[in-house]
């Protein structure tokens, strides 16, 4: 009697399975090479409903509209690690290179940021914005200079209600500088004590949130890596700091701390630049190779890198100079597949933020490219169409 139950249940259930619909989905993108963020995984179909990634597959799936993906290769909007925006402008430039987010690294109007962070997520044509806010710093420090009037840290102002104000302003992160090096023949700014850094990044982390720190010496990266900040937004900068001793890189790989080089301004033409800046850069800055050769170390030893371009307006601009950034990480030995990782699944790592990757879901927002990027980094720039929020701009 038992046995003929369990049959007669078993007959129901096949037969309901066999009664039930396949999935529709509003739009698939069929037999299309995909890179995740962090591999390749070959081609695949790719579903989409309204503006998020519903599957992810190698089987047959129902839309109501289907796109021939042959020969195409989706990877994830590409992330500028290091920028200031300064201008709404700079929120379109990368965009039809496929640069879809941008991570802001100070900025002295924290009310102008937070109005593009929120305009930014969901307008077709802008890289999608997160910020900082203020930098900390002290009154006169690095870079007090650019927005006199931010916030900085002092006896007035402590490290807990400085944090709060930052909190208050909805910044996704909080950023460090500890800037105390001759400049051009200017001397060293104010800066923060080793002591109120490690007091910031414990406070931060204890409030959840991500800390970078701006730091470009070896004696002060190592000091302050000691502290277990999550990354540094600069490599080391200074010919002085040859060579550079293991230890450097011993001391980063073991606290998990990666770093957004921002190196690729070296294989910027200067020729325009005054005399006197092109000695001072070539006497005491480290060049391409150079910085190749460090980027190549840090890669060996396992310490996580973010592509970033940091200066603009005449040094770095948010579209074609971000390209320069990946070939130094070119010329520093990584495969292609890297140096993709560089620009996109490495930033969601590092910044714990639903960037630069692929996955069910997850945005809809990815790049369509004409040709395959891991075997040609130039195909890069080979954009078909550019997809935010399930949209196509």
């Amino acid at each position: 009697m038992i046995m003929k139950r369990v049959l007669f249940f078993c007959l129901i259930a096949l037969t309901l399975l066999g009664c039930s619909e396949p999935i529709k989905y509003d739009i698939v993108i069929e037999k299309v090479n995909l890179f995740d963020g962090y591999e390749d995984l070959g081609i695949v179909n790719v579903a989409i409903n309204k503006d998020t990634i519903a599957a992810i597959t190698t089987n047959k799936l129902d839309a109501d509209s289907t796109i021939d993906g042959s020969g195409k290769f989706i990877i994830p909007g590409l992330v500028n690690a290091h920028v200031h925006a300064s201008k709404l402008d700079d929120l379109k430039e990368g965009y039809p290179l496929g640069i879809l987010t941008l991570l802001n690294m100070h900025t002295g109007l924290e009310d102008r940021e937070l109005d593009w962070k929120t305009m930014s997520r969901d307008s077709i044509g802008f890289s999608t914005l997160y910020g900082a806010g203020h930098a900390a710093t002290v009154p006169g420090g690095h870079p007090n200079q650019f927005s006199p009037d931010m916030e900085t840290i002092s006896d007035s102002l402590p490290i807990a209600d400085w944090l709060q104000h930052r909190m208050d302003k909805e910044v996704d992160y909080i950023k460090v500088i500890r800037e105390n090096h001759e400049w051009m023949g200017y001397p060293p700014l104010p800066s923060l004590s080793f002591e109120q850094i490690k007091n910031l990044i414990d406070a931060a982390h204890n409030q959840n949130y991500k800390v970078v720190v701006h730091a470009n010496t070896v004696a002060e990266m190592m000091q302050i890596a000691q502290f277990k900040p999550d990354g540094f937004v600069h490599m080391l900068d200074y010919k002085e700091d040859l060579p550079i001793p293991d230890s450097f890189y011993v001391q980063l790989a073991k606290h998990n701390i990666f770093v957004v080089p921002t190196a690729g301004m070296a294989l910027k033409s200067m020729e325009d630049a005054p005399p006197f800046i092109q000695d001072w850069v070539s006497i005491n800055l480290l060049n391409a190779q150079e910085r190749a050769d460090i980027i190549k170390e840090m890669h060996e030893q396992g310490i996580l890198m973010v592509a970033g371009t940091d200066a603009q307006e005449g040094q770095m601009n948010f579209g074609e100079d971000y390209f320069l950034e990946l070939e130094l990480y070119k010329m520093a030995g990584l495969s292609n597949l890297e140096v993709l990782k560089t620009a996109t699944g490495n930033a969601a790592k590092a910044f714990d933020l639903p960037i630069g990757e692929i996955k069910k879901g997850s945005k809809a927002t990815f790049v369509l490219l004409n040709a395959n990027p891991l075997s040609d980094l130039s195909n890069l720039k080979e954009v078909g169409q550019i997809w935010k929020n399930g949209m196509i701009n």
